[in-house]
């Protein structure tokens, strides 16, 4: 039976290390084009939050609120016996709220960039049921003819959302409200001067005391990105539908129901009074700032992303490159023939500028088309490379087989990122299986093991 001479034997175990360093070596400009995933990623974020931003932003709505001017007897007196008094706001919370939220959703782009966009036709209906201030030192003298019905936003630059008139009815009759921008509250400390919270605000005489009352407020609303809601409501129950497939569901609670198919999604969220962590009633320096820490809403996310995808891959490009190497150096340990380590470095370097490729064609044509077409061109080209390097077409189909087998695994991991630790662990043990099933016979410190019934080499 024929055998490999010591000599080489000895060389393909020295070969073995050699391709190890060198998939070592490759392995640093793969690093690089990590970091350059990183850097476009980066700038992919920003141009999609200018665009966002310029649409009318994330927008996260708190309200409608009532604020009502207030004057805290402070149980001192000056010096002409007069008593001191501080100016303060309190904020009263509806009793019940109902949102209902329609989007219509976009992509706006900019140079290879895109971002979601949407119009949405927001209506908040409910009940005000106004009961007693909060607690303070002394005695709470509201100001009701001067109360006002407000609407907060996350911030001032969210305004520019607003694409149409406001409108308001109480108890089912139009109320004319003539919002302004901005919401002005006096301090309940002794700082002075009026504090203005971003959002939408207009008169609301009331009574003393005041009756309950229904309202209708109808809010078109345009933003990108996210829309979110504050369960301002003692009980808050809010149904935001959009032709969106897929929504990212966020915030401080989720939908307590969910309906989502290919031509968009419809969610509902229920959020008790004991849940919402806010109080039927408080001072606007105290609270106001805080009503969005608990908002709740929906993400208008891309379903794929190819640095995401790539990035992921990425990750395991040492053990694909010990993949291909480990196919090469087989076909020397088993079936004959010689590469050198340079075309060692040419397949390997085939392989890393295939990540390159991917990211630079998916940001133009779509992860999908752009992993099919580079690793099309890959395979074929690697495929060829070893034909001709072992002077063989079946030992060329053969690495074509193995590398449609790696490059299939590869998208898996691009597109899996719940069971790519999973898949990358199968496959590193499976090619270390394999490699020492083929190795198994191969006496590194001399020949082949021979076989029952052959004679030990003399």
């Amino acid at each position: 039976m024929s055998f490999i001479p010591p000599a080489e034997a000895r060389s393909l175990g020295l070969k073995l290390i050699l391709v190890g360093g060198l998939a070592f070596l490759l392995w640093i400009p793969a690093m690089l084009i990590y970091a350059l995933v990183w850097d476009r990623s980066t700038r992919a974020d920003t141009v999609t939050t200018e665009i966002v931003e310029r649409a009318g932003g994330r927008q996260t709505i708190s309200g409608p609120i009532i604020l009502v001017p207030a004057d805290i007897d402070t149980g001192r007196t000056d010096k002409n016996g007069d008593a001191i008094r501080r100016a303060a706001t309190v904020v009263f919370t509806p009793k019940r709220l109902d949102i209902a939220a329609e989007a219509r959703t976009a992509k706006r782009a900019r140079s290879i960039y895109e971002a979601s966009v949407y119009d949405a036709d927001i209506v908040m209906t409910g009940r005000f049921e106004i009961g007693d201030p909060p607690a303070a030192e002394g005695p709470v003298a509201l100001r009701w003819d001067q109360a006002r019905l407000a609407v907060k936003f996350g911030s001032a630059d969210h305004l520019k959302g607003v694409r149409d008139t406001i409108r308001l009815a109480i108890n089912a009759r139009p109320a004319h409200a003539a919002f302004e921008p901005g919401i002005k509250t006096a301090p309940a400390d002794d700082a002075s001067g009026a504090q203005t919270a971003p959002g939408v605000s207009a008169p609301l005489a009331l009574k003393s005391p005041p009756a309950a009352f229904d309202f209708e407020l109808s809010l078109p609303l345009s933003g990108g990105g996210g829309l979110f809601f504050s369960p301002v409501g003692e009980e808050t129950v809010a149904r935001v539908a959009a032709d969106w497939p897929d929504p990212g569901f966020e915030g401080a609670y989720l939908p307590d129901d969910r309906d989502i198919t290919r031509d968009g999604f419809d969610a509902e969220w229920r959020v008790p009074y004991l849940a919402r962590a806010i109080p039927r009633s408080f001072f606007a320096d105290w609270g106001l700032s805080a009503l969005a820490g608990n908002a709740f809403g929906v993400e208008f996310v891309a379903a794929t992303s190819p640095y995401k995808s790539v990035n992921r891959a990425l990750k395991y490009a040492l053990m694909f490159l010990g993949i291909v190497f480990l196919t090469f150096f087989l076909f020397e340990a088993t079936m004959g023939g010689r590469a050198h380590p340079a075309q060692y470095i040419l397949l390997g370097a085939t392989q890393v500028i295939f990540y390159l490729l991917v990211l630079a064609l998916s940001e133009h044509m779509g992860f999908g088309p752009a992993f099919f077409l580079t690793a099309s061109a890959t395979v074929i080209l690697s495929g060829w490379y070893a034909a001709t390097v072992f002077h063989s077409k079946m030992r060329g189909l053969i690495a074509f087989a193995a590398f449609s087998g790696a490059y299939g695994l590869i998208y898996l991991l691009m597109k899996s990122e719940d069971y790519a630790l999973l898949i990358g662990s199968v496959t590193a043990f499976a090619a270390l299986a394999v490699t020492m099933i083929v190795t198994r016979n191969l006496d590194w410190y001399g020949g082949r093991k021979p076989s029952d019934g052959a004679a030990a080499p003399g």
